[in-house]
């Protein structure tokens, strides 16, 4: 019989993991808590280290330590390095889900459950909001709420209700109309994708919503769902198939927008003509480099633009630092995540660049707040702005 205990680690059979630990200490300077704290029990080694003697003596999770799991920004930068491929993301994972059962959560966790439950979104907000990113693009939307197409595009949370990354609907809206593509929005019944549980290690909570998710975009007939935000993309492409089966999934594509610029550009239904005589670096979003492998998409893009100048950070693909806001680390320790963004901007700022580029509302938040009170030249723009400007899209 399973016991209660890590029971998620043990029917995984993932308890065994913190003994293979070969103690190597690759993975603590590539670690954002332990580089913020140079505490070795915040780096991944040494908190596998303490799991260790606790899954061997089938003790709960004291209140303090459970708090250092939640300071990780779940960026995966310890799985990639480690030295005997231990499956941390998903160990990270379970061990958040074994703090949720011994009611341990952050207050901000647990927050997010309650707004989710109440309203479908992190924010509890009316789900009648949903919409109210599209404002400013009101005449190109119109129409096409719930509207049966081949494609749609999927939002989320952040972008919906947080007024500074609307531009990032908005300016994927702009390509569509540019492109003649023939689109869908969910509207209100986009739910929220779920990450926010994915991440904090409650995959059931999480399966309503990606049932109903992936339930909505069939009945539209959707085949191709485009995504600004990699959480977002992330649960659809990985948590989804694993909760609810590949057959679930089958007969639907995720594409992020990096993947779905450059599909345009091979097809020949978008090339840049304008000059675009700016110097970019980019910066590779944790979920949608090391969780999900995409990297050249992006670069292939701005590539494409005449006139850019592409300058890889010292870190890059997957060597690159974290933005400091997964993992919900922003919420739980703000002050912290401040100053992990600020250690990936100085990196940025190293390559002489005039922007920094990414494409994550995650990141777009937290290299905004990292900027801010900065004396800096160097700017951030989403890759979607980049796009829309080098098209000089209005």
């Amino acid at each position: 019989m399973v016991s209660e205990l890590f029971k998620g680690l043990r029917e995984e059979e993932l308890d065994i993991e913190p003994t293979i630990c070969a103690r190597c200490g690759f993975c603590t300077f590539v670690c954002p808590a332990y580089l913020d704290t140079l505490w070795d029990s915040q780096s991944p080694r040494g908190k596998l280290f303490q799991l260790k003697d606790l899954i061997t003596k089938n003790k709960a999770i004291p209140a303090d330590f459970a708090e250092r799991i939640f300071k990780c920004t779940l960026c995966g930068a310890c799985e990639e390095i480690c030295q005997v491929n231990i499956p941390l993301l998903r160990f990270w994972q379970l061990a958040r889900g074994e703090i949720a059962t011994l009611g341990e959560w952050p207050e901000i966790i647990n927050f997010i459950d309650n707004a989710i439950q109440n309203s479908q979104n992190i924010m509890d907000i009316d789900q009648d909001d949903r919409l109210i990113w599209t404002d400013m693009v009101d005449d190109l939307v119109e129409g096409r709420v719930q509207k049966q197409a081949e494609v749609a595009y999927f939002a989320g949370c952040n972008i919906s209700y947080k007024g500074t990354l609307a531009h990032m609907g908005e300016n994927t809206v702009k390509l569509f109309s540019h492109l003649g593509i023939d689109f869908t929005l969910l509207g209100e019944n986009e739910f929220c994708c779920g990450n926010p549980y994915f991440v904090a290690g409650d995959f059931e909570s999480g399966t309503k919503l990606a049932d109903h998710n992936l339930s909505e975009l069939k009945r539209l007939g959707v085949k191709t769902v485009v995504f600004n935000c990699p959480g977002c993309h992330r649960a659809f492409s990985h948590e989804y198939p694993h909760l609810l089966g590949k057959e679930a999934i089958e007969g639907l594509e995720f594409l992020s927008f990096s993947q779905f610029v450059l599909r345009m550009i091979k097809e020949g239904k978008l090339s840049f003509t304008n000059q675009y005589p700016h110097v970019v670096t980019w910066h590779d979003p944790c979920e949608l480099g090391r969780h999900q492998d995409i990297y050249e998409p992006a670069r292939e893009v701005l590539r494409a633009i005449p006139g850019l100048e592409l300058r890889e950070m010292k870190h890059n693909r997957n060597r690159a630092r974290c933005c400091g806001g997964g993992g919900i680390l922003k919420g739980t320790n703000p002050v912290m995540s401040v100053r992990v963004s600020g250690r990936r901007i100085e990196m940025a700022e190293a390559t002489g660049a005039e922007i920094m580029a990414s494409e994550c509302p995650s990141c777009t938040m937290s290299f905004n707040d990292g900027m801010e009170g900065r004396e800096t030249s160097i700017v951030f723009k989403d890759l979607s702005q980049i796009v829309v400007e080098a098209l000089d899209i209005e």
